[in-house]
């Protein structure tokens, strides 16, 4: 095969005028010496060139020191004729100013005779012509150029007495940003390198640099070789790509320098150490250990990434005689590392004991014209080769050790060099080497072969045997460590086909999502139900990987998924998307929709209802509340299947309380045929710290859809706490508010309230007044009650007196209103209304007549506006006086401090004492045959004392003095 392309390939030539610091280039310098006084003959090595281009083997196994050096003063003479712009060379004393572009060199300055290009790096005044001169001047010269950037090719001055100073301007009075008298080192290119951040380019914010060199009577030596290069050459130490870090080494064609790069660049290795082996081929292990291959004694070394240094583990035994090494990489999927040897069209396929060397064989491949170069594997375990005798590209099966094409490179590649997966991404680069230090950083597109040239490594002089990126492995989302993040509104397209099973519900294959919320608590969904789901899916929840599961579905629509949770809204959340079973796998959409929490979710944020109420609302976004409401009696169903309404599904809450102090009502709660779902309600009194049940219900058998209804009865002062949830469901609902005052018991008159039974005077409390029946009018006659809301009383005086009948709370429409009766078992029609100035059938919250003894009297009273005490008296007495208890008896009467009573024999069971409006003033349960009861606080008067003995009632009046 031709190998000619690179022969025309640009060049640029950096070590034969690097410092001579170390054996290496001492032997190199000398080799430059011996080509100067020589007859190389250049063509014959350009033809062993293309003849040996084949060879797997560094060009430093195929050329001589001497010969390289030919070669690369050849390809130097190349690049100067064809892409050099121009020669800055400074005049030794002056101060001047050069614009300068892309492909310039700038070198020390000139007196006539010497400076200038050239010079003898290794030592002091060696006479050679390019040596700066010794002057005894300072020297001040400026670059200028938009994006400026310039690369120091070489570099060393006699720091004991010359100097070179940079500055970031256009004169001495800007920014120095380099002095070669910083340090005993910094006067040579490696001191200034390792001064400049692991750099040998300086990089102008201002469009000019000032270089001002003082060069004393004394000695020189070299000075300096300078290129203006292209924007972004310069890495500062490590460069500005913010890529992973490739540890390179020059296999030894330009230098053999180990150091790193950023994968993006810029491609210049930031030198770390220097090898004077012959070692090929490297990649780190699983903790970090950079590895690779001495080719010479054929052994496993390690390689310190920081200085170079390399330690020799152990020979590779079992190699296959005749073989030399090709390729090293390591397997993360299996925490394993394989070597590739060769000879002729064979590769074979090794595991490597990295404690020993020790090679156990996979297999071999044959394939003619095949010379395979390097091995590199993928993050999910996938192996590849190239090959620089066809220049193709291969996949390589790591368990039989076979190779297959995949396609052409599209590169004509050369000699050794090597490749590597940036394991950050999973990409793969190759050190693509041409020849003649000609390379192509590039990077593989694995389903094709075909190589991408990103740029040329150490401005296109380098031979890359060792390219190893480090950095983390890309977790992929088939493990919950990579999960993908998502967010509301989110939609992600996914295949779980290629994937493995990492965790989740079960042994199907698994693909990891996340979520984590923006602080506040909020319902979150993953739904596979869009329609691009393609097989039976299951969706699992976890709190963190591996850990406790939230929620899960198997079939929410079909057999795709769909699984809500509760968001705490800091928590990171954790959604394995699988199959219902271990073959269950395919390509899925998987949407996430959030919701905030029901407004009503807790207790303490129950809406109001009032009666007459129907509201929509839903469970759909809310939590359980077993935690604060407990489970209830079924009070609806006389005959429920489960007795006991359990709190098991998350559920919303509400409230009513009575709109008027004290009315009570029959309160109607109904989910009847009005819900998507199993609902349930239940009803609680007290506050939401400590409910109590007051009523509750499952399910209405005369409803559809297992749907509740539940009643209670008010008692005009509590709120009541209701709650609606579900038998293990949620969704959405109607509830009704239906109410139904309760009339007070002498809302007709034909139960009216007999208060010469009971006694005077009579207060009647807390009348639930508005619960009263509308009266159908049309009588009494003379005060017509048509329209209004009332209860009624009767009594009969045994003598001439006054009776009064008051309001204590009016509220609203109020009236007071006697009448007249033929006796105590009369209707309405019977009644006559009083003719008495103060009781004139007109609104008012009391009224009084006279009464005249034997007449039977009906009062009507209205509050329709609200509940309130009802007092009915007189100031004359009404018949029936003391009721007596026989053997009963109490003293002393009036009473001052204690009034003490004495049952004659039975029990007293309670003894309670009126004021004259009929309020209780004080009441005791007893329990005994006598009692002591304190009057001390009472005021000054007459009163009443209720006092029941083995069952029997006693009434009498008591004075307090």
């Amino acid at each position: 095969m031709k190998k000619t392309t690179y022969l025309w390939a640009i060049m640029c030539l950096m070590v034969s005028t690097l410092v001579a610091q170390t054996p290496a280039e001492m032997s190199e310098i000398q080799a430059a010496n011996a080509v100067e006084n020589s007859d190389v003959n250049v063509q014959e090595l350009l033809d062993r060139l293309a003849a040996t281009g084949s060879s797997p083997l560094a060009d430093t196994q195929v050329f001589s020191l001497e010969e390289r050096i030919a070669l690369q003063q050849y390809y130097r003479q190349q690049n100067s004729t064809s892409t050099r712009m121009a020669n800055i060379i400074p005049n030794a004393g002056l101060t001047e100013s050069f614009a300068v572009v892309v492909g310039d060199f700038f070198y020390d300055p000139t007196d006539g005779v010497n400076g200038g290009p050239g010079g003898d790096c290794t030592t002091t005044s060696s006479g050679n012509p390019g040596d700066y001169p010794n002057c005894g001047c300072f020297t001040t010269t400026t670059l200028t150029g938009t994006d400026l950037e310039v690369e120091f090719l070489s570099f060393n001055v006699f720091g004991t007495f010359d100097s070179l100073q940079i500055f970031d301007g256009p004169d001495t009075a800007s920014p120095m940003i380099y002095d070669s008298n910083l340090n005993a080192d910094t006067d040579t290119l490696a001191g200034m390198i390792a001064a400049n951040g692991g750099d040998a380019v300086f990089v102008s914010t201002t469009g000019a640099l000032t270089f001002l060199f003082e060069s004393t009577t004394v000695v020189n030596t070299c000075g300096w070789e300078v290129e203006v290069v292209p924007p972004g050459t310069g890495g500062g130490g490590g460069g500005g790509g913010g890529g992973d870090n490739v540890f390179a080494y020059d296999a030894g064609f330009c230098s053999m320098d180990m150091g790193t790069f950023d994968v993006a660049g810029p491609y210049t290795i930031n030198v770390v150490g220097t090898s004077s082996t012959s070692i090929f081929s490297g990649d780190y292990d699983g903790s970090g250990t950079l590895y690779a291959m001495d080719n010479d004694t054929l052994s496993l070394i390690t390689v310190d990434p920081t200085t170079g240094a390399e330690t020799t583990v152990g020979p590779l035994t079992n190699i296959v005689a005749g073989h030399n090494t090709r390729g090293l990489a390591w397997d993360n999927s299996t925490s394993t590392m394989y070597l590739l040897s060769g000879l002729g069209d064979d590769v074979t396929l090794y595991t490597v004991d990295l404690a020993t060397g020790t090679l156990t064989e996979v297999g071999t491949s044959t394939i003619v014209g095949l010379i395979g170069i390097w091995l590199a594997i993928d993050n999910d375990g996938n192996a590849y080769m190239a090959d620089i005798g066809l220049d193709n590209f291969y996949s390589m099966d790591l368990t039989t050790g076979a190779a297959t094409l995949i396609g052409p490179l599209g590169i004509d590649i050369s000699f050794a060099q090597d490749a590597d997966f940036d394991p950050a991404t999973n990409i793969l680069y190759m050190g693509a080497y041409i020849g003649g230090g000609v390379n192509e950083w590039a990077s593989v597109d694995v389903t094709t072969g075909t190589a991408t040239p990103l740029g040329a490594v150490n401005a296109n002089c380098a031979e890359l045997g060792i390219v190893a990126i480090s950095g983390a492995v890309a977790v992929s989302n088939d493990e919950c460590a990579g999960a993908i993040a998502m967010s509301c509104g989110d939609v992600e397209v996914g295949d779980t086909s290629t994937n493995t099973d990492t965790g989740g519900f079960n042994d199907s294959p698994d693909a990891w999502y996340s979520y984590t919320g923006s602080g506040d608590p909020e319902f979150v969904t993953f739904s596979l139900c869009d329609g691009g789901t393609a097989y039976d899916s299951r969706l699992t929840v976890y709190d963190v990987c591996g850990g406790v599961e939230i929620a899960l579905n198997d079939d929410a629509c079909g057999l795709q998924s769909e699984v809500s949770f509760l968001s705490d809204g800091t928590t990171t959340y954790f959604v394995a998307v699988e199959g219902f079973g271990t073959g269950d796998a395919g390509a899925f959409s998987l949407e996430v929709s959030c919701s905030p929490v029901a407004a009503n979710d807790l207790c303490d944020d129950a809406i109001a209802v009032s009666c007459g109420d129907v509201i929509s609302g839903s469970t759909n976004f809310a939590t359980i509340d077993d935690a604060v409401a407990g489970n209830c009696d079924d009070t609806f169903d006389p005959t429920p299947f489960l007795p006991t309404v359990e709190v098991v599904s998350p559920g919303v809450w509400y409230s009513y309380t009575e709109p008027i102090p004290g009315f009570v009502q029959d309160i109607t709660l109904d989910l009847c045929d009005a819900a998507d779902f199993d609902t349930k309600i239940s009803v609680y009194s007290g506050d939401c710290g400590a409910l109590v049940c007051v009523a509750a219900n499952d399910d209405n058998d005369d409803c559809t859809g297992f749907t509740s209804t539940v009643e209670f009865q008010s008692d005009g002062i509590s709120t009541y706490y209701i709650l609606v949830h579900g038998f293990n469901q949620t969704g959405n609902f109607d509830l009704s508010v239906n109410c139904a005052p309760v009339p007070p018991p002498n809302d007709m008159i034909v139960n009216s309230i007999d208060v010469d039974e009971i006694g005077f005077p009579y207060t009647d409390p807390a009348v639930n007044m508005p619960g009263a029946t509308v009266e159908a009018g049309g009588t009494p006659a003379d005060c017509d009650n048509a329209g209004v809301r009332g209860v009624w009383y009767n009594f009969v005086p045994e003598m001439g007196g006054t009776a009064t009948a008051s309001v204590t709370t009016p509220a609203a429409y109020t009236s007071v209103t006697f009448y007249t009766a033929p006796d105590e078992d009369s209707v309405e029609t019977d009644l006559v209304l009083v003719d008495y100035f103060d009781n004139q059938c007109v609104p008012g919250a009391d009224a009084s007549i006279l009464v005249t003894a034997g007449q039977p009297y009906y009062v009507y009273v209205a509050n329709q506006g609200g509940v309130t005490d009802i007092v009915i008296d007189g100031d004359f007495y009404l018949g029936i006086g003391d009721t007596e208890i026989q053997g009963f008896s109490y003293f002393p009467n009036p009473a001052e401090n204690q009034l003490n009573l004495r049952s004659g024999g039975g029990t007293i069971e309670s003894a309670i004492i009126y004021n004259i409006l009929g309020q209780e003033v004080l009441s005791e349960r007893v329990g005994s045959s006598d009692a002591q009861l304190n009057v001390a606080n009472l005021s000054v008067g007459t009163y009443i004392l209720k006092v029941v003995v083995d069952g029997e009632l006693g009434i009498y009046k008591i004075v307090k003095q």
